[in-house]
């Protein structure tokens, strides 16, 4: 996921007074006042029954634009006036004041009609988004991590999982599983390794931790970075790979399929396939769903994606949604007034399309379904 200069936003308080938590490690955060009241943890989410006749009553209840929003998986808004959106991902150092994120989302949640999905790419190494947190301070790369046993593995993932539900976040942007001995993946310790059997039981291991502190986990990057040389954050990126290469790369997440809520694709190009970066292809979209995943694009608001396809920001948005995803990433906060209207132009391309309407239709079922297996729709 890329990190723009939207990062120097910063994550301010909506609400007066402070709410510390409690930190995984005993103690509280930033200043040792009392924790809240803690959070129900709905353990191994996936293995939860979906309350089909809830998803549809709930799914009745929206309207177009209700519906859009909850596609949309935004930087957290600007205003204080009442949250559309499915999701809010936190990025960059945002999350290095936990109180101060407890209480952001505690605000979110509190002026949200359907309970939003809270996502950091928590990854350890140099992807670690809650160094500021001593119980993770020192959480090794996934390289790293694939020199222990299985079992502590495990345990960083539920370490992971038990601090982000102590703060509120409750979906993980991770594992990543694509397989690299050498290129990007490999040079920045994101990869476990280039030998898929290594791939599959270390990921699974993390994301069994995660979900036993009832966090979901993302995997990615789908259907597979391997040992590309290339930042697809700063340049298109295309995989010359015949379609049985782009298979066996993504076989990986079929072994681990159990074990992750959905995928998030990549920014990547696989010919094979289709020209186009694989967030806009149907043809890989359409392989993500057939796990019963969600599919996360990487971040939207890059400008290489307009480039891509020769056309504007709203053109990746729209092109997005018709490619089948379910969860539409940004790291723009969605009420920014120098980004995009990214509710208003799904709400105006279902009104105007009715494929756009029925995709819209489609992917709103998707999140409200995982949403009713997170718990989060119990109380509606």
């Amino acid at each position: 996921m890329t990190h723009l200069v939207l990062l120097t936003l910063v994550l301010t308080a909506t609400d007066g007074g402070s709410t510390p938590i409690a930190t995984p490690d005993g103690g509280a955060a930033d200043g040792g006042l009392a924790p809240p009241p803690p959070r129900p943890v709905v353990k191994n989410p996936l293995s939860r029954k979906v309350n089909e006749a809830r998803v549809e009553r709930v799914l009745a209840s929206l309207d177009l634009r209700a519906r859009a929003a909850q596609l949309l998986l935004a930087y957290p808004q600007v205003g204080r006036g009442a949250v559309e959106v499915g999701g809010v991902v936190f990025v960059g150092n945002s999350l290095r004041n936990t109180a101060k994120a407890t209480e952001k989302i505690a605000s979110l949640t509190a002026r949200a009609k359907i309970p939003p999905f809270f996502a950091v790419d928590m990854e350890g190494g140099p992807s670690n988004r809650l160094k500021s947190l001593k119980v993770l301070r020192e959480m090794p790369a996934a390289r790293d991590l694939a020199e222990l046993e299985d079992s502590e593995v495990k345990k960083w993932g539920k370490r992971v999982g038990q601090s982000m539900h102590a703060i509120g976040l409750n979906m993980n942007l991770a594992p990543v599983l694509d397989m690299a001995d050498t290129g990007h993946m490999a040079n920045n310790r994101r990869s476990f390794s280039g030998d898929p059997e290594v791939v599959a039981m270390k990921a699974t291991a993390y994301s069994r931790g995660l979900l036993e502190a009832g966090v979901l986990p993302i995997g990615k990057h789908f259907p597979g970075y391997g040992d590309l040389e290339g930042d697809s954050d700063h340049a298109l990126v295309s995989a010359p790979w015949e379609k049985e290469r782009v298979l066996q790369e993504l076989d990986v997440f079929q072994r681990t399929r159990e074990v992750l809520a959905g995928v998030m694709l990549a920014n990547v190009a696989y010919p094979a396939f289709n020209a186009r970066p694989a967030i806009l292809s149907p043809e890989l979209v359409k392989l993500a769903h057939a796990n019963d995943w969600i599919s996360v694009t990487d971040d939207l608001s890059i400008q290489l994606l307009a480039d891509a396809i020769s056309g504007s920001g709203e053109d990746v948005l729209k092109q997005a949604l018709m490619a089948g995803n379910d969860l539409l990433l940004t790291t723009a906060p969605p009420d920014w007034d120098k980004g995009l209207d990214y509710v208003g132009i799904l709400t105006r391309y279902g009104e105007e399309e009715p494929a756009a309407r029925a995709a819209i239709d489609s992917a709103c079922r998707r999140v409200l379904r995982l949403k009713d297996r997170m718990g989060l729709l119990d109380a509606l």
